[in-house]
């Protein structure tokens, strides 16, 4: 893998890519990954998607990569779409979101842009119990990072403000959100993760038009690893219809 470095309006985004990628003219994917996560995350999706699709995979914007001027999921969409109209002009897209990248790739408003794939996307911030304990200790012991754990959780010392991300899906392009079938409640001792999406939230994406909800089996919220074969099945069926979606 290679790294290549888009510039936008907010700053810089490193995009790693197998050679030749950037330069190709086929349809490409745009794997962006969650909070903390490493690019290798992702880093295979090539591999899943080759030879008729290339990839290509960032990290969230001051996740071990430099910060950009504003620190919010919609600020990041923007800058994503800026992404794709430079760096892949003319070539459809297919973003591939995991998380907090998921509500990323949702956000992102580029005509480019055929279809999401949203793995677990948390709607409701007040309902992470789970995550809850590691962000009000990363508050307090990485200062450099409260900006995002701010803007994106709502949580700060001692309280915590709520963030739903609802809204995002108005304009969204087609989507196929992903959900562990492991449910969020109730709260109980786990060994991972369960789904960050409660029951509410499944039934109005279900409702949703335009929203394709897929469940993994006996997968919680990293579905990209306890469930990696029910994913690539769900993408390569997503590149199928993107695809579709752009013939004449």
């Amino acid at each position: 893998m290679q790294m290549a470095v888009a510039q936008t309006s907010l700053g810089p985004i490193p995009l790693w890519t197998p050679p030749g990628a950037v330069a190709s003219r086929k349809p490409v994917v745009l794997a962006i990954t969650g909070a903390w996560a490493d690019a290798k995350d992702m880093i295979r999706t090539h591999e899943v998607v080759a030879p008729a699709w290339d990839a290509a995979v960032m990290r969230l914007p001051g996740n071990g990569t430099p910060p950009l001027a504003e620190t919010s999921v919609a600020g990041w969409a923007r800058a994503v779409g800026e992404v794709v109209d430079q760096v892949f002009t003319g070539r459809p897209v297919v973003l591939a979101g995991l998380s907090v990248g998921a509500l990323v790739a949702l956000g992102v408003r580029s005509p480019a842009v055929r279809r999401v794939v949203a793995v677990e996307p948390p709607l409701v911030m007040s309902k992470l119990w789970p995550l809850a304990p590691a962000l009000r200790d990363r508050w307090r012991d990485a200062p450099a990072e409260r900006p995002f754990i701010e803007a994106v959780f709502g949580v700060r010392a001692g309280e915590a403000e709520e963030r739903t991300y609802f809204d995002i899906f108005d304009g969204a392009p087609p989507a196929d959100v992903v959900a562990g079938e492991i449910p969020l409640y109730p709260e109980r001792r786990m060994e991972r993760f369960p789904s960050l999406l409660d029951e509410p939230e499944r039934a109005w994406l279900a409702a949703r038009p335009g929203v394709s909800l897929r469940i993994a089996p006996g997968a919680g919220h990293n579905i990209h690893v306890f469930a990696s074969p029910f994913l690539v099945e769900v993408l390569l069926c997503a590149l199928d219809k993107a695809l579709a979606a752009t013939e004449p």
